[in-house]
C-alpha cells in the first residue's frame, strides 16, 4: 500500500488519497519508444491477415460443400418425384386458401386451417426426408379433407 498523498484544493479544502497528486506535471510522460520499422511492415501484416482470413473462409466453404452437397430435383429418385406430384393438388389448394385468407383478413375456422397447414408441411417434410409411403398416405388424407371442406363451404345453388 502506498503512503497517503495530501491534496490541497483552491477553495482551501484538503483531502487524502492513495493515488498520485492531481497535478499533471508530476505524472510521468508516456513516450513511445522509437522502434526501427520498415515502411511497408503494417501493409504486409494487414495483407497477410487478409490472405489468412480468405484462406480460412475458402477451406470452410469447401468442407461444407463436400460434406453435404446440394441436391437438385433432377438427382432425386423416381419415388421422390411420385411423392412430389402427389402433393401438388394439396399444395395448390393450400396456397389458394392462404391467398384467400390474406385478402379477407380473418376467416372462420382459423385453428382448423392452421392444423391443416401444419399437416401439409409435415407431409412435405416426410416427402423431402424420403419417407414416401408415409407422405403419400398423408397427402391422400389431406386431399380427402380438403375435398370435404370445399363441399362444406361451397354455396348451395337453388
Amino acid at each position: 500500500m502506498h503512503n497517503a498523498w495530501l491534496h490541497r484544493h483552491g477553495d482551501g479544502s484538503i483531502h487524502y488519497t492513495h493515488c498520485c497528486t492531481e497535478a499533471v506535471e508530476c505524472l510521468p510522460a508516456f513516450e513511445r519508444p522509437d522502434l526501427p520499422r520498415k515502411a511497408g511492415a503494417r501493409l504486409r501484416a494487414a495483407a497477410g491477415a487478409a490472405v489468412a482470413a480468405l484462406g480460412l473462409a475458402t477451406v470452410a466453404f469447401w468442407i461444407t460443400m463436400l460434406s453435404t452437397p446440394p441436391v437438385s430435383r433432377a438427382a432425386l429418385p423416381p419415388k421422390a418425384d411420385l411423392c412430389w406430384t402427389a402433393g401438388h393438388a394439396v399444395r395448390t389448394a393450400i396456397d389458394a386458401e392462404v391467398a384467400r385468407r390474406a385478402r379477407i383478413g380473418s376467416a372462420p375456422g382459423q385453428a382448423e386451417f392452421n392444423g391443416l397447414l401444419l399437416w401439409t408441411r409435415s407431409a412435405e417434410s416426410a416427402c423431402a426426408a424420403g419417407r414416401t409411403r408415409e407422405a403419400l398416405r398423408e397427402f391422400k388424407a389431406l386431399e380427402q379433407m380438403i375435398a370435404a371442406r370445399s363441399v362444406r363451404h361451397e354455396p348451395e345453388e337453388d
